[in-house]
């Protein structure tokens, strides 16, 4: 049999673009130990820069993650529907004329969803 020979892929060249920052934030940056980056990647969601067992590190333990569990599969909630609310029937003028007069039969006053306030 012939000897495998595996194909040479061309490598792709990237250019760098010029950009400055903030001189505060540069020297933050500059000065970061790889796990303050790796917190700073999981932080802005930028997971494909970090492994699941770093992500764990960051978030696993405020929300009860565990590592071996812990995949990159995303999934949807769906979501309840939320009706709106009939309009309050209360009568804002009459309820402040009450409350004003010290009204005995008035015992509760619900101001929630009236369009007029």
């Amino acid at each position: 049999g012939k000897i495998f020979i595996p194909r040479q892929k061309p490598v792709q060249s990237y250019t760098e673009e010029k950009f400055s920052l903030d001189p505060e934030l540069e020297e933050a940056l500059t000065g970061a130990t790889d796990t303050e980056l790796g917190d700073l990647a999981a932080i802005l969601g930028m997971s494909n820069l970090i492994t699941n067992n770093q992500f764990c590190d960051v978030v696993g333990s405020s929300n009860g993650i565990d590592k071996d569990s812990f995949s990159n599969i995303v999934k949807g909630e769906k979501m309840l529907p939320v009706f709106d609310e009939p309009p309050n029937p209360t009568n804002v003028e009459e309820t402040l004329q009450r409350i004003k007069d010290n009204d005995s039969r008035l015992v509760e006053v619900n101001l929630n969803n009236i369009k007029v306030i």
